[in-house]
């Protein structure tokens, strides 16, 4: 109830609003009397206070005091007898009520105390027992739709009924947009609209409600009402609005852990094609049609892959950084894929820690290649700002038949660690771009590969591993720079000296003179099948 409902009782009509008239959106909770001057200690809030300012008449700024005190305990409004005690209220304390948005009414010498009181809390329990049949019904409705796991359409539909306004829910888990059948005509447009325009728009213009849990947001709730201000505040209005929100979270919650089992096996079988753990044509057909995919043809693989973001999940990381990892992880796959199931959307994908596979099928369109790169740059423009990592993408060759699908997936994983060789990061590159690597992936396990990478690398290796150096490392990067001492300095943040130092450490251990060009192709071509075979252990 609230204090312009408690001036429209018929009963006590009498009662003049005289000051505070802003503040008659007031909730009323209960009436008491207060006629001494600390009686305001015993207020909890929210009450209608009457009093006969029969001990506020001592001093002349007493009552301003007593409004002040009532005002510090949250009080809904003032009643004031003053015919008997106090004659005319203080135009100071009319000001302060105003300024306040506190009631302060008139009360004629006529009504007792009980004709205030009594009329008032009748309609008080009156609307509490109406709020309460309207929240059991509000209750009995959201469960329904619990127990019957109805869609989410139905929810805001019911949600729309008690509440009369229309509604709508942006999922932002699914990226997906749900109204209720009542849309109006000046929201119906909404209907029309993608997605991503809602989201970014959109937002401002409408009421919205977030639907969220303590652990994670699924989206929210708008309220598409043809009014200005819709009565949010109301408990009917917002008790409908929090069942509504935890049915949705509900449905969201069962969707979100289907999609996660879904995916588990999913991405178990893409992983298997692609680690050429499938070795019949029956199997891939009898799995790939309980996902209703057509693998009779051919493909090729995509990575993505994460630049040196296992550096930081290889070091000893706190809940709140490996939290931020995964957010920069799901980020970054999440926008993959929909950029690149937009350009090919017959797309199946296969995600590891730090990069995800796709598997894109059928015929190889001749414009392939040129759509993959359109397709990378949007990729690129939109984590621009938003994640701390760039991303290269590696693609393999078109296979005819996708039970061949894993040589392309070797190709695409090749391309990668070339691109780590090469320190060549936040760029596509195809396969027939790699030039050398493709021969030395090809010999790197051959025995004459791994006698001639022993006999150069070998030494360097047991160093680091005896001394904790990093002499490997060191001799990457001055290959890197052209074997410019002074360059590779500056990019391992040392001091010209220290890689100086550790170049003569290389020469001494390979009883090699480096500074003699003639031997500079030999070291670089055993230090990349070096890291070549590293990184197929």
């Amino acid at each position: 109830m609230t204090v312009e409902e408690l001036l429209q009782l018929p009963t006590i009509k009498g009662l003049k609003l005289i000051s505070g008239n802003l503040g008659v959106h007031r909730e009323i909770s209960t009436v008491t009397v207060v006629d001494t001057p600390d009686g305001f200690q015993w207020l909890k809030g929210n009450e209608v206070v009457i009093t006969t300012t029969y001990a506020l008449e001592k001093t002349p700024n007493a009552f301003l005091d007593f409004i002040s005190k009532l005002l510090s305990r949250n009080i809904s409004a003032l009643i004031v007898k003053s015919d008997r005690y106090m004659k005319v209220i203080p135009e100071n304390a009319k000001k302060l009520c105003d300024e306040k948005a506190l009631p302060l009414i008139y009360c004629p010498a006529i009504y007792a105390f009980a004709d205030i009181i009594n009329p008032t809390l009748s309609e008080i329990i009156s609307k509490q027992a109406e709020q309460l049949k309207e929240s059991s019904k509000i209750h009995e409705s959201f469960l329904e739709l619990a127990i019957n796991d109805r869609s989410i359409h139905q929810i805001l539909q019911t949600l729309s009924t008690l509440i009369q306004e229309p509604t709508a829910y942006v999922d932002t888990v699914f990226h997906k947009v749900y109204f209720s059948e009542n849309v109006s005509e000046d929201s119906l447009y909404l209907k029309g609209l993608s997605y991503d325009i809602i989201l970014n728009e959109y937002r401002e213009k409408y009421q919205c409600i977030d639907v969220v849990n303590k652990e994670q947001k699924f989206g929210y709730i708008m309220l598409l009402s043809d009014r200005t201000y819709p009565d949010t505040d109301s408990n009917i209005y917002k008790t409908a609005i929090e069942y509504a929100s935890i049915v949705i979270i509900l449905r969201m919650q069962i969707r979100i852990s289907n999609r996660m089992i879904e995916e588990k096996y999913y991405s178990s079988f893409v992983g298997d094609l692609m680690l050429n753990n499938v070795k019949t044509r029956e199997e891939i057909n009898t799995r790939a049609h309980l996902y209703g995919w057509d693998l009779d043809g051919g493909g090729f693989v995509a990575i993505i892959d994460i630049n040196n973001i296992k550096k930081y999940y290889l070091r000893d990381l706190d809940t709140e950084t490996n939290e931020k990892l995964q957010k920069y992880t799901d980020r970054i796959f999440d926008t993959s894929i929909k950029y690149i199931k937009q350009a090919f959307p017959s797309t199946i994908y296969y995600s590891q820690s730090d990069f995800i596979a796709f598997l894109i099928t059928g015929k190889l369109p001749v414009s392939a290649r040129k759509t993959l790169t359109d397709t990378f740059s949007q990729i690129q423009h939109s984590l621009l700002n938003a994640v701390p990592f760039t991303i290269s993408m590696g693609v393999g060759m078109y296979v005819d038949d996708i039970i061949n699908i894993h040589n392309s997936y070797q190709q695409a994983k090749q391309v990668i660690q070339t691109v780590y060789q090469i320190q060549q990061f936040n760029r596509l590159f195809f396969y027939d771009q790699i030039g050398i690597y493709r021969l030395l992936f090809s010999i790197s396990s051959n025995n004459e590969a791994i006698e001639f990478c022993d006999k150069y690398i070998k030494p360097l290796q047991q160093y680091d591993d005896q001394h904790h150096a990093n002499l490997i490392e060191t001799l990457q990067s001055i290959i890197n720079c052209g074997w410019n001492l002074k360059l590779a300095s500056e990019k391992l943040f040392l001091h010209y000296n220290s890689v100086k130092y550790r170049f003569q450490k290389i020469c001494d251990l390979l009883e090699i003179d480096l500074r003699d060009n003639s031997r500079h192709t030999e070291i670089e071509l055993a230090l990349k099948i070096y890291l070549i075979q590293k990184n197929q252990i």
